[in-house]
């Protein structure tokens, strides 16, 4: 029989706030619709017009595509983005089913915590890192019971894309983990991000509890989930102020489990790596700031020394000489910073057992461009729940269905190691 089929599938059950949650030991089906851990909107919601799905502490599922019953098929265990703090995998931007069919693989898309859930440390915490273990155990869930789906717990790909592949990038090098799967792909890796030292995410912690009415470690469990996430939105700005974080939460050093420097971690990790990234990465963020085509190179400076410190200003006046336009070399230049030379970096350290794909699909908003999470729908192939995404505004997207298959065969060809 050949058939598409999506199951919704429990993978843990929920022992409470900041415990570490316990795998199934059964495949439990779920008959409810889509939920996702609490969150905030996202930063970049407006653009890309997300799901609202209700939340749900308790929304330890996973998404499964199987492409049919022919045969055992390699897996993608794929870990979404959304800056460490929103998205889940029944969002319908998440949707795999033509993914899993057009590549012949099944692919398993893992809800987890996030935010301050998902990245709280502090002395006496059940679990440090509980987003990051919460995939962890989904990904054990997979090893153990992908066979019923058709997928070879033997040939598992793990992948991710912006926060998931940084969640990707930790796994790849984490000594612990490396029995679960057999190689990597990184899509828009935002590689200059650190974990934080377990010092800082302390530090996070008490602000945290002093914003939030003075709770404390003890009583923070049992805080009301709307109080927490109004704190999340104050405690991000704090954190950005006083840490020069890009996003609101990052998880933090965990030994065994999350390195301190990716970079010299990767150096004993044999495994094949895939890394992508957009042409503009940062469009999506770089059109909300008033720079236009003849903004003062010296204008625009002090603000990228924040995600840029070394050299900021040759790099910029370098990139304008070749666009003559400052809007386009700030997206450039970050671009560049903060996506390409991480990158470019990792396919150095690994050599051969790396490969690199610059997407470079036109936009037609100018401003956007082909940024961060455009190339989405041509992983997913779910062009049709992009179309009031407006970074698509004025795209054919006939055309884009037709390079959505080139994308898909790339990574069919990763998974199956053909490349």
């Amino acid at each position: 029989i050949k058939t598409m089929a999506h199951f919704r599938v429990r993978y843990a059950t929920n022992n409470g706030r900041f415990q570490p949650c316990t795998i199934t030991n059964d495949i439990v089906l779920s008959d409810t619709h889509p939920t996702a851990f609490p969150q905030n909107r996202g930063r970049s919601h407006n653009m890309l017009q997300h799901d609202r799905l209700p939340v749900d502490e308790d929304a330890f599922f996973v998404d499964i595509w199987t492409p049919n019953t022919d045969g055992i098929k390699p897996v993608l265990f794929w870990i979404h983005g959304g800056s460490f703090s929103v998205g889940a995998s029944g969002d319908k931007h998440n949707d795999a089913s033509l993914l899993s069919k057009n590549a012949d693989i099944v692919v398993v898309s893992v809800t987890y915590r996030l935010g301050y859930l998902g990245t709280a440390f502090f002395e006496g915490i059940p679990q440090q890192n509980c987003g990051f273990h919460d995939i962890i155990t989904a990904l054990e869930w997979t090893n153990h019971h992908i066979e019923h789906f058709n997928g070879n717990p033997r040939n598992i790909t793990i992948g991710g894309q912006s926060s998931g592949a940084w969640y990707a990038m930790a796994l790849h090098t984490s000594p612990a983990v490396q029995h679960l799967f057999q190689r990597t792909m990184l899509f828009s890796w935002p590689g200059t991000m650190q974990a934080v030292p377990q010092e800082t995410a302390s530090d996070i912690h008490n602000h945290f509890c002093k914003v939030l009415a003075q709770q404390t470690s003890a009583t923070i469990t049992n805080a009301d989930i709307h109080d927490i996430l109004i704190t999340e939105l104050r405690i991000g700005k704090y954190n950005k102020k006083q840490y020069n974080f890009l996003v609101s939460f990052i998880p933090s050093e965990e030994p065994n489990f999350i390195a301190k420097d990716f970079f010299t971690a990767i150096q004993k990790i044999e495994k094949p790596i895939y890394l992508q990234c957009t042409k503009n990465e940062c469009g999506i963020y770089v059109y909300k700031f008033p720079i236009g085509k003849y903004t003062p190179l010296r204008v625009i400076t002090p603000f990228l020394k924040r995600y840029c410190p070394e050299n900021t200003y040759e790099k910029l006046k370098a990139s304008r000489k070749q666009t003559h336009d400052s809007y386009q070399t700030v997206v450039d230049v970050t671009s560049d910073i903060l996506f390409f030379e991480p990158a470019r970096k990792i396919v150095e350290i690994c050599g051969k057992k790396a490969i690199f794909n610059a997407f470079t699909y036109p936009a037609a908003n100018k401003k956007t461009q082909c940024c961060h999470c455009f190339d989405l729908p041509f992983l997913f192939g779910n062009i049709d729940n992009w179309e009031t995404s407006k970074i698509f505004q004025g795209c054919d997207f006939s055309a884009i269905r037709q390079e959505s298959i080139v994308l898909q065969k790339k990574i069919a060809n990763f998974v199956n190691e053909i490349y």
